[in-house]
């Protein structure tokens, strides 16, 4: 069991009348990223980012490779809160965010909604898995995303460091899929970017085959960290659809 200070990142003094938005990361991807999330929100909607083991302050600790166990270890964490809530992932962390609601809803906890962005729906799988390839090849393979900056790919001695992470986030993606979709009771809003060539508009619409309530979509400027180029905006569709759903009955 990991406690929720390091898995569940800015959780304290959280009032229990407050709605928790819980974000999950990117491949390689860490907590920092949301931290203007958390600035941007402030009282309206209490942004908790997850903080999974190998990266930032948990950078020695072993990378999760199984979906089941990283999705168990976020549900025990997060039903330590009574809270309402919503989830958040961006690509692989649409994955997860998926596997943690479909749990969550089995111990009869429902999120007001689920974003899931820059994400394929789970049943189908990677078309072009690059985990298992050599290191240069699955760099390559990584251009596809336009997710490494520039400052990491020009320094050998980051791309070292950074590669065992993002390749461990990489096997974890690409060995999970379900058979087939599965309905979650949660009302799904799935986003992406107009110039995205990992998850396109037809697949941002498959999200809709994974709801039994409203299901809705957006496109946004930008490729596959559209949520970084178009951020204001991907923002302020954040803050209208939560007040949305949050004020109404799943």
């Amino acid at each position: 069991m990991i406690y929720n200070g390091k898995l569940i990142k800015n959780s304290e003094g959280i009032s229990p009348q407050s709605t928790i938005m819980f974000c999950f990361p990117y491949a390689g991807g860490g907590a920092a990223f949301y931290a203007k999330w958390i600035q941007y929100f402030d009282k309206k909607l209490s942004v908790c980012p997850i903080q999974l083991p190998g990266r930032e302050e948990r950078i020695g600790e072993k990378p999760y490779l199984n979906m089941q166990s990283l999705v168990k270890d976020v549900v025990d964490a997060i039903m330590r809160f009574d809270n309402d809530f919503i989830l958040f992932g961006h690509s692989m962390g649409g994955k997860i965010a998926f596997e943690v609601e479909k749990m969550l809803e089995n111990n009869k906890r429902v999120a007001k909604l689920a974003i899931f962005s820059g994400s394929r729906v789970p049943h189908i799988p990677e078309p072009q898995p690059i985990s298992h390839l050599t290191e240069q090849e699955f760099l390559i393979g990584l251009e596809r995303y336009d997710g490494i900056p520039e400052e990491i790919k020009m320094d050998k001695r980051l791309l070292n460091f950074y590669m065992p992470i993002i390749r461990s986030d990489f096997i974890l993606d690409e060995s999970y899929y379900p058979d087939a979709p599965s309905k979650l009771i949660c009302p799904v809003l799935a986003i992406g970017g107009n110039e995205d060539r990992e998850a396109t508009l037809a697949d941002i619409k498959r999200w809709s085959e994974y709801t039994q309530s409203k299901f809705q979509y957006y496109l946004f400027r930008g490729g596959h960290f559209f949520i970084k180029e178009d951020e204001e905006n991907v923002l302020k569709l954040i803050h209208q659809k939560s007040e949305e759903f949050i004020n109404r009955e799943n």
